[in-house]
């Protein structure tokens, strides 16, 4: 129609006039409705076919509460022949009002094509009180075993038809296909309260969140507070919150989850304690009067190289497989003289070895004074450190850091002596491991070697000189690189104690 008053190249009337006008008005406004159609487009058609299949693969998670972080989360999808295994992994610990709610869970669930379960194996730390429940769907029954410290019983759960473990339910309204205003519900899986739970989902709506396409969803989880969650179109969790962000659990990178669990690790910190404890078979009896043990360490990575050490041995044994011969016989005399690179590196300051401060010179003369013998002056710093500095879960970032505050962790301990020892002319470094803790197993932890007469381990966290043979050293160093293997067995890792002497 707009075309009429083109069709007349002479001078327009006022009538022709008037029909170009009114042609551009109605052009233009025929360019609006068409905007207003397709802007409109989205929010009229906000469904979205259903998902044929989960988002594989691993990811990880942040667990803050009011803006601090206690926990991590860390779920794998994985699909074999037509269905699928999910692992999930979780620490947290919660204080509110006064009241203090840790827990630590491991579980593993098999699934049907469409998520449904089919079999499930949990282990649950809940407020230091350990639980372990397993069991099958059977037509419209869940067979479950439950074990605890109590015993073992046995239990029915009747269901209506499919039911869901915890690590999916976020996934079932899109497996239907997402509608925004759109209500589901679905029987979950309650390994806690080993019960079958009704869920109620909302789709809030589509929204865009950190430039990325979400499904906000809503669902009555807990009681009495909204628990709301963002999805991207993959189904992947992107963030989810109870009441407004009280609790927030949002993705981040396997990076920065395996350094805020190594950290944590090291510092002993008990939101991830239960969790990166390695559990032991037996009991190690009178630890600081061990001559040696022989020890085999296994779902290692494969490819992972354990560092030699003092009293210290690895031999592959089979993949992921490592036996750890472990000794407490001195080093023999006469050890080759400390290479000249090495000896620099190692009594050279760094950004948190601080060995060239006036305040770590100044104390480590006034611990040894008159002291000429370095074994004797290991012995004096590690006992000085072990004293001076109080044992807490807190790290300082550096030598002087810890000297000042007098507090610190493993870590704090070590780098303060080593920086000492560094400027008393002691060649030392930092390396980490596992150390065994009476009646709980093997715990993450960090030392020191210093270079008398060949390597010397030393803890000056215990004022351990030589430390005793249950230090098992995975890495050298404390730099976040030199550290990094330790990040990726951290939960994973077993023990199983082959003999003690």
């Amino acid at each position: 129609m707009a075309t009429l008053s083109l069709q007349h190249p002479a001078s327009p009337s006022s009538r022709d006039g008037e029909r170009g006008l009114r042609s551009r008005f109605f052009t233009l406004s025929a360019r609006i409705v068409l905007l207003l159609i397709l802007w409109a487009a989205p929010a009229a058609a906000r469904q979205l076919a259903p998902l044929t299949a989960p988002p594989l693969g691993e990811r990880w998670f942040s667990i803050a509460m009011n803006g601090e972080r206690v926990g991590f989360a860390h779920l794998s999808i994985a699909s074999t022949e037509g269905s699928y295994v999910v692992t999930s992994e979780s620490s947290a610990k919660l204080l509110v009002m006064g009241f203090s709610r840790e827990a630590t869970v491991r579980e593993q669930y098999r699934l049907d094509g469409n998520l449904a379960l089919k079999s499930f194996s949990v282990e649950q730390i809940i407020d230091k009180s350990p639980l372990k429940v397993s069991g099958t769907v059977k037509g419209k029954t869940v067979k479950v075993l439950v074990e605890t410290k109590g015993g073992t019983s046995e239990k029915t759960l009747k269901i209506k038809g499919a039911i869901y473990p915890p690590p999916v339910v976020n996934l079932y309204p899109l497996f239907q296909g997402v509608k925004a205003g759109r209500t589901y519900k679905l029987q979950m899986l309650d390994t806690e309260g080993v019960k079958v739970k009704d869920v109620k989902f909302n789709v809030v709506g589509f929204e865009t969140l950190n430039g990325t396409d979400t499904i906000h969803l809503r669902n009555d989880l807990y009681p009495v507070v909204d628990n709301d969650i963002w999805v991207d179109r993959a189904g992947n969790t992107l963030r989810e919150s109870v009441r407004d962000g009280l609790i927030l659990t949002q993705a981040e990178s396997a990076t920065e989850a395996r350094r805020f669990l190594l950290e944590d690790a090291v510092s002993k910190k008990e939101l991830v304690l239960d969790f990166s404890l390695v559990r032991v078979d037996r009991e190690i009896e009178n630890q600081s009067e061990l001559k040696g043990m022989i020890i085999e360490l296994s779902d290692l990575p494969e490819g992972m190289s354990l560092p030699e050490g003092p009293g210290q041995s690895a031999i592959v044994t089979a993949p992921g497989k490592v036996r750890m011969v472990m000794s407490a016989q001195p080093n023999p005399p006469g050890a080759p003289t400390l290479a000249l690179a090495d000896r620099e590196r190692y009594l050279s300051a760094t950004p948190r070895i601080n060995a060239d401060n006036q305040e770590i010179i100044a104390c480590q003369q006034k611990v040894l004074q008159g002291c000429t013998d370095q074994r004797q002056a290991a012995t004096l710093l590690t006992r000085w450190v072990a004293e001076h500095l109080a044992d807490t879960v807190k790290d300082s970032h550096s030598a002087v850091e810890a000297l000042q505050n007098k507090t610190g962790n493993c870590q704090s301990h070590a780098r303060l002596y080593v920086s000492l020892a560094r400027a008393a002319g002691i060649p030392s470094r930092m390396v980490a491991g596992l150390v065994y803790a009476a009646g709980k197993g093997f715990l993450y932890h960090s030392w020191a070697e210093s270079y008398l007469d060949g390597w010397t381990a030393i803890d000056p966290t215990f004022g351990q000189i030589p430390a005793d043979v249950t230090h098992i050293k995975l890495a050298e160093g404390d730099e976040p690189d030199e550290m990094a293997a330790l990040a990726g067995i951290i939960g994973r890792v077993k023990a199983t104690v082959i003999e003690t002497r």
